[in-house]
């Protein structure tokens, strides 16, 4: 069954319908990804996409949350840009099965003193601003122990000056638990999202994006229960800009302190801690810091944080997390008693 689901991925991978193009690519910077925790790691979360960042990786993800998250964070970027990205998301039982919901805003801003010409004057014709926002709704449901599947529904707008542009189109994603510290994904980004402008009848194309990821948990390093490496790597195809490989690794201690690094274009450096206030409370702090691309020698930082709350009652409560080699198991329990043991034993 393993072999079978592994295999199909890579035959959807090979034959997704997409077409090279020319010129500048739309969106350009969803590349940059979202979350800083993955942010940190090269952005190679595909396979793993267990936060409030798992729309924008990988739909499917979402059902691997421990409880309602409230995720927001800044990417403050060269020549005055900026990316802001806000998300929610919650599992939830439903008939006995694991389902999950979200929405995410993505914006992003490239300044609002553009100097705009008609022709090759010193000064500007007019000064315009840039920015875009995406909206995505999410829903997801957990198929089996092995398989979670998901989708998107996005919504696209874009402000250039006095031009909007406004587009439509959807992703999906697929989740593999191959072993039980090994893990597959499988996402499709951009599907059918096309922006029009309201002053032409031109179409504006959004990429399309295809990305396979693999993961591996690896605990008890040098015999400690609490150090763990989680490496990660990330196969994307985009029908603009082609092939690429992204990379990283985070390395935990008693989960509580994270150090990652990664490659995506550049290298990246990310660090997080994780303060329990309560059993059913935690706080995610991140940052990342990552090489720029447009400005020679510039670097980029990205600060994000992000809450968790389990409903002690009501809320998928997951038992606690594996170390490498032991059985991967989830709960939840209709009892009272016995979904509040459940999540107090997580540990966070």
């Amino acid at each position: 069954m393993k072999k079978i689901a592994l295999t199909g991925f890579i035959v959807m991978m090979a034959f997704l319908p997409g077409i090279q193009a020319a010129g500048g690519e739309s969106f350009a910077f969803l590349k940059l990804g979202m979350g800083t925790r993955a942010t940190g790691m090269g952005c190679a979360f595909t396979s793993i996409a267990d936060d409030a960042s798992a729309p924008y990786f990988n739909p499917a993800g979402t059902v691997n949350l421990k409880g309602f998250e409230l995720m927001g964070e800044t990417y403050f970027l060269s020549f005055g840009r900026s990316l802001n990205y806000v998300a929610t998301a919650k599992p939830f039982m439903l008939n006995g099965n694991i389902y999950a919901a979200g929405f995410s805003w993505i914006n992003n801003s490239s300044g609002s003193d553009i100097e705009a010409r008609l022709t090759n004057s010193p000064e500007p014709d007019a000064r315009i601003s840039d920015s875009s926002h995406i909206f995505l709704f999410n829903v997801a449901a957990r198929m089996s122990d092995m398989v979670s599947i998901g989708g998107n529904f996005r919504f696209v707008f874009e402000n250039l000056g006095t031009y909007r542009g406004t587009g439509v189109g959807f992703d999906l994603g697929a989740m593999v638990n191959l072993t039980d510290t090994l893990n597959a994904g499988l996402s499709f980004t951009g599907l059918s999202t096309n922006v029009t402008w309201n002053s032409s009848t031109y179409t504006e194309e959004i990429p399309q994006v295809v990305v396979l990821g693999v993961s591996n948990r690896f605990g008890k390093l040098f015999g400690s229960p609490g150090m763990e490496i989680l490496p990660s790597v990330d196969f994307v195809y985009n029908t603009f800009s082609g092939f690429k490989v992204r990379g990283g690794a985070e390395f935990s201690l008693d989960n509580f302190l994270f150090i990652r690094a990664g490659y995506n274009n550049g290298l990246t450096f990310g660090a997080g801690i994780r303060p329990r206030p309560s059993q059913i409370f935690t706080v995610k702090i991140d940052y990342a810091m990552t090489i720029d691309n447009i400005e020679p020698g510039a670097v980029n930082h990205r600060a994000g944080a992000t809450i968790v709350y389990v409903f002690p009652e009501t809320g998928v409560a997951h038992k606690n997390p594996p170390a490498a080699g032991q059985p991967n198991s989830f709960a939840a329990p209709k009892e009272k008693e016995k979904n509040k043991k459940a999540v107090e034993d997580y540990d966070w």
